[in-house]
């Protein structure tokens, strides 16, 4: 019994091959650690980030396209020829491929959504009736519909990609941003002042969710411009003002937005209060408000009301003519996208 409890003692060849079967263990669990510690969430972040990147590129073709389809039935009505629609396809990446094993796809989710994100113009103005007197005629146009792309990135912050009313926004949870610029404009001529703005309304409801390549199909199937002012028959009332209300997650964008381009067109100084829920700013020239744009933050629906108010102020800076464009467009998003043409 002595002899063989000495001998078992006695056999390294047992230990030597434990230890080095736990220390080859050991190196591995450490490089799995580093791959999947390390590497896997930079890279990740990285394709994230870049993914969001690419998407926002698409949304760009994506309003290109009706932009230009816009463009060319606006050629021609001018022309006086038939426009015939014509369907444009764009590419949109949803999401992106998990690393298999280590990491989970971040899937990505394209809406399109017909109600959502409402913009309403609203004014008065004058024109000549049989009479020959002028009678005072409100105006009311509305526009509806987004599409968007929400990625719940896992790396990178998630974010949102969206095209509204002409107009590509990159939003997340600490910022917004108008990335492609609508149709709005003000110019400033002597003592006159010159306003453009396009209604775009989106029609097809669809959903689909994924990290795949999908087609969204648009089509511009009605154009339709309004002049109002400029002509002896056409003249804004003394107290006219317009107005252009927005209610969509997206409003903080479309504030800046306003804020940005008539102070860089108008060029004036005027007013800036903000409280925790609300923001105002006031272009005037002296004590007169020639404009005054606004966002509201609503806690309980989680939107923010945006509002622009343009004065008519006859002798100071009066309401010459208002150019309002209005466009509607079918969007395809999935292969069961819904047609909810009018």
């Amino acid at each position: 019994m002595r002899v063989l409890i000495h001998d078992l003692r006695s056999d390294d060849e047992g230990v030597a091959s434990t230890v080095g079967t736990i220390m080859a263990l050991l190196v591995f669990l450490t490089f799995l650690s580093l791959i999947v510690n390390q590497y896997v969430p930079v890279w990740m972040k990285d394709s994230e980030a870049s993914h969001m990147n690419v998407a926002l590129g698409q949304f760009g073709g994506l309003k290109g396209s009706v932009d230009l389809q816009i463009l060319a039935a606006q050629t021609a009505q001018v022309a006086g020829s038939h426009y015939i629609p014509v369907t444009a396809a764009s590419a949109v990446t949803l999401g992106v491929d998990g690393v298999p094993i280590f990491a989970s796809p971040s899937l990505g989710t394209l809406t399109s959504a017909p109600e959502s994100g409402p913009f309403t113009v609203e004014f008065d103005y004058m024109i000549q009736g049989l009479s020959g007197s002028a009678v005072r005629t409100h105006v009311r146009e509305q526009s509806n519909g987004t599409v968007d792309l929400f990625v719940a990135n896992r790396y990178f912050v998630p974010q949102r990609v969206a095209y509204v009313n002409g107009a590509v926004i990159r939003y997340q949870s600490d910022g917004q941003i108008i990335r492609a610029q609508p149709t709005f404009g003000a110019a400033r001529t002597n003592n006159t002042l010159e306003v453009t703005f396009g209604l775009v309304s989106l029609y097809g409801q669809g959903t689909i969710v994924g990290t795949s390549t999908e087609v969204v199909n648009a089509q511009v199937f009605a154009v339709d411009r309004q002049d109002y002012g400029g002509t002896a028959g056409e003249t804004f009332p003394a107290d006219a003002r317009i107005w252009i209300n927005h209610t969509s997650r997206y409003g903080l964008a479309w504030y800046k937005y306003f804020n940005s381009t008539l102070a860089a067109s108008l060029g004036l100084n005027g007013v800036y209060t903000r409280n925790p829920l609300d923001e105002t700013f006031e272009g005037r020239i002296g004590g007169t408000t020639i404009y005054r744009v606004s966002t509201s933050f609503v806690s309980s629906t989680q939107v923010y009301v945006t509002r622009l108010e343009i004065r008519n102020n006859p002798g100071l800076l009066a309401l010459s003519v208002f150019r309002l464009q209005l466009a509607q467009v079918q969007i395809g998003v999935g292969e069961s996208a819904t047609d909810i043409r009018f």
